[in-house]
């Protein structure tokens, strides 16, 4: 089953700035697309970092908007790296909603990726967002 099959949240292309805090440092890089499952952004140059590594992102989307998550490094090539988001605030939340429905143009789909997210969370047993 290759990425695209395994894939369950609808992803928006989504190019802004963006950043992420590793390694005891902020990294600028650019948002290639975003889902509620998590995000795809530019590698930074001199990044070197390992899978399963933590971070926070957050993408600027205008004067004071933005969209903040904890995520988990679960891809990377020399490119890009795929981060899985493992916590959003509910403010992040309501605006990564807003976008998808706005690029979307269909509210099933989102409803869709909501329900699956929720299921999942639940089953996880997942509470409040984790620390990067």
């Amino acid at each position: 089953m290759n990425v695209i099959e395994r894939r369950r949240y609808t992803r928006i292309s989504l190019h802004v700035q963006a950043e992420f805090m590793s390694q005891g440092r902020s990294w600028p890089c650019q948002a290639i697309d975003l889902s509620l499952h998590g995000a795809l952004v530019s590698r930074p140059r001199g990044w070197e970092g390992e899978l399963g590594e933590r971070c926070t992102l957050r993408f600027r989307l205008d004067e004071g908007t933005s969209i903040q998550m904890v995520g988990i490094l679960r891809h990377q090539d020399s490119d890009a790296l795929g981060w899985q988001c493992t916590g959003i605030d509910l403010d992040s939340m309501g605006e990564l909603r807003r976008l998808i429905e706005l690029n979307l143009g269909e509210p099933a789909f989102l409803r869709r990726d909501l329900a699956e997210m929720m299921r999942k969370h639940m089953n996880a047993g997942a509470g409040s967002p984790g620390k990067a």
